[in-house]
């Protein structure tokens, strides 16, 4: 099923008139949009990042990091399919929600629903905070129920508008546990908090921390740590750093390591990722580090992987024997050569790469409402 190219909030929206003192276009235009708040690597291919809102199949995903093509670029974007796919089971809801008319309430709120959907009955809430933020929560109850103190939250968050519509400084959290607890066939679990702030002309910088994630357990193994991620615009350049478990291509077994990467792309260009690996069948007190780079039609052109022991001055790397592809002279420009710059940490780090347009709020601890 495709939705709609960028799921604007409120697209084709009426809003009811009778609603005192809430503005109802501002307050459809400060929710969130699938747009402005999915993380992408590459903008001339979204169906690969998962941003062009078709359901991805994460089984194929995982199957398909076979070591063969830019396998560096494959296990940064599941990770970012994955992401993508919960910001999805939040948003989907949201839009079909405000194309009805909302109920409105005492202290400026707007409610809208309850309405089914194929797995629960979702409502949705928006309030009118101070300062022009809007805030707003998803909560949705067992499919049938008409019981409301079963409604969960699902989904909630915050925008201040800055501009365009959907845009601004906000935060959004989704609970993929507790739409579980009421619809027992989701086969999701965890949760994911973000922080989001717009610039002009559309560049965003993103930052998310993720609690025991997976959109799917049997497909994809759970996540803890942050995510972050910037595009600037007009040129279409992105860079992300995922955290995931995946096994990496030539270690010794089919066991998964813990893979931290930094990947980035330049239309017209190419993109490169950076990475560091450690557990899975690399050994104690040891880990790997590597460097990829692709041309535009995302063929991989060069690679290589060391292992490494210690840290700091007294680090000692060795190239992984059978490793390396090509040069970094390979690379398509000079922004994608240079030597081996892997991220730092284990992945908890959400602060921006660099480039990034400028840096977002704090990121929610938890899924919580502000109303």
């Amino acid at each position: 099923m495709r939705w709609n190219k960028t799921l604007a909030v409120g697209a084709a929206l009426v809003l009811s008139t009778a609603c005192g003192g809430v503005d109802d276009q501002e307050a459809m235009e400060s929710l969130p949009d699938f747009a402005g708040t999915s993380l992408e690597i590459n903008t001339e291919a979204p169906a690969q990042d998962g941003a062009a809102l078709i359901a991805q199949d994460l089984r194929e995903t995982e199957a398909a990091l076979d070591g063969e093509g830019a396998a560096m670029l494959e296990g940064a974007r599941m990770e970012v399919k994955a992401l993508n796919d919960a910001l999805r089971q939040a948003l989907v809801p949201v839009a079909e929600l405000v194309k009805k008319s909302a109920d409105a309430k005492p202290g400026d709120v707007l409610v809208y629903g309850p309405q089914d959907r194929a797995n629960a009955t979702f409502k949705l809430t928006v309030r009118k905070g101070v300062a022009k933020r809007y805030q707003w929560k998803l909560e949705a109850r067992p499919l049938g129920s008409t019981d409301d103190t079963a409604y969960k939250l699902v989904a909630a968050g915050g925008l201040k508008r800055d501009g365009e519509a959907h845009r601004g400084r906000g935060t959004l959290a989704i609970s993929l546990d507790n739409l579980k607890a009421v619809a027992p066939s989701f086969a999701g679990q965890g949760r994911l908090m973000m922080s989001f702030a717009h610039y002009g002309q559309g560049s965003k910088s993103l930052a998310y921390r993720l609690a025991n994630f997976t959109p799917n357990p049997a497909a994809h193994d759970a996540v803890t740590g942050a995510f972050v991620g910037h595009k600037l615009q007009p040129s279409g350049i992105t860079r992300a750093r995922v955290l995931g478990a995946y096994n990496l291509p030539h270690t010794a077994t089919a066991a998964k390591e813990k893979v931290l990467t930094s990947v980035r792309h330049i239309p017209q260009l190419g993109g490169r990722a950076d990475l560091r690996a450690w557990g899975g069948d690399i050994p104690a007190n040891t880990f790997y580090v590597g460097s990829a780079c692709w041309d535009v039609q995302e063929k991989e052109v060069f690679r290589v992987l060391f292992q490494c022991t210690g840290g700091g001055r007294a680090e000692s790397c060795t190239e992984v024997a059978g490793s390396r592809v090509g040069t970094f002279q390979d690379c398509r420009g000079p922004e994608l050569r240079g030597d081996v710059t892997a991220p730092t940490g284990t992945g908890e780090d959400a602060s921006p790469e660099p480039g990034n347009p400028g840096a977002p709020d704090d990121v929610p601890t938890d899924v919580t409402a502000e109303f």
